[in-house]
Order: C-alpha cells, then structure tokens, then sequence
C-alpha cells in the first residue's frame, strides 16, 4: 500500500521574523503564525489524515494542532522530530554569532556539514529525523500521516530519503509550508514541495 506523508512546517515565530537560530529553544507561534496554521490547516484537512505526529516543540506543537481540530484526531509528539540543535548560536542572528565565530559561520552558511557550538551537523540532525519519519511510517496502519516539524530538518530528512544526501536541492519550506510525498514501502516519491504557504 502507498501510503501518503505529509512534511508540513510550523507557522511563524517572532524569531523567523528576527532571523534567530530557533533550534531547540521552544519559541512559541507569534499572532501570524497562529493565523498561517490555521489557514493551511484547512487545505491540508483535505487530505485526510489519519495520523499526526509532530515535534514536541510547542510551535510544532500548536500548529499541529490547528490540524487535529479539524480532523477530530488527538496528535502525537515526538521529541526525535525536534529541529537542528544550533547549541550556542541559539537565540542569535547571524550577524551576532559572525561576531564570536565568524569562520564556522561562513563554513555553515557555504553548505558544509559542520556542527555549531554544543549543536548537530545538518547530517545528524537530518538522519534523526529521517529515522523517525521512518519508523512513524513504517508502524502506522494509517494511509495519510502528517508530520509537523521544522524547516532545516525536515529538508535534511527529506534529501535523505530520497538519497539525496546533504545536496541542499530542495529549499527550506517557508513557515507553514509542506510537501507531500507517496511512500511505497520501499520508495519514497516527492509529489508536490511548497517551500512558502499559500
């Protein structure tokens, strides 16, 4: 059975709008998140998911959420779906971290897999999350699953499982964005991947 995954990113926080490394830190939804999530809950409603598994991070969370109240469904949390842990440079834009390490920032920002300060690479994170995705799938009896997380890692896990490791092909989702994939049980098949909402 093919079954059909959902890659939905949370709504917007007041650090997107700052231009913060968000990680880990559990940075709530600000009002137009609150709003994107609504507004795209109601599109992915449509498709009718059976499952929804997101982050434990409550803007994960609340955008989950938005979802399961349409759909009658209580949401799953999962704390391997996290996003990237940026370690020191949390909390940070870049123009501040480039102060303290302006040479792992140029590395980070030219695409090389390199972990910041107490954080993961974009491998580590990716496969993470890639893993979970994976045994999420594979244990479900549902058709159509969503998974709500975060922009960096919801690209890696997806380079990943369509084995294009760490290429940076695919954009980062925009906030409330999401892709949609067919899963076969040996394949995955990228459908549709909306990097901004609509």
């Amino acid at each position: 059975m093919t079954k059909t995954v959902l890659f939905w990113r949370h709504g917007q926080t007041d650090f997107n709008v700052a231009g913060r490394f968000q990680g880990q830190s559990d940075v709530p939804l600000n009002d137009t998140g609150r709003t994107q999530a609504e507004l795209a809950a109601r599109r992915l409603a449509e498709l009718g998911p059976e499952l929804i598994v997101s982050s434990d991070l409550s803007r994960a969370a609340a955008t989950a959420d938005s979802l399961a109240a349409l759909v009658g469904l209580d949401p799953v949390r999962d704390e391997r779906l996290r996003e990237t842990a940026f370690g020191e440079w949390e909390g940070s834009t870049r123009a501040e971290v480039a102060e303290t390490w302006p040479e792992e920032l140029a590395e980070w920002a030219s695409g090389a897999d390199i972990a910041p300060p107490g954080g993961e690479s974009r491998s580590q994170s990716g496969s993470r999350v890639a893993g979970a995705i994976t045994d999420i799938i594979q244990s479900a009896e549902a058709s159509t699953i969503a998974i709500v997380a975060h922009g960096a890692v919801l690209r890696g896990a997806a380079e990943i499982l369509m084995e294009m490791n760490g290429t940076g092909r695919l954009g980062v989702l925009g906030n409330c964005g999401h892709g949609e994939f067919g899963f076969t049980g040996d394949n995955w098949i990228l459908r549709s991947w909306c990097t901004h909402s609509r």
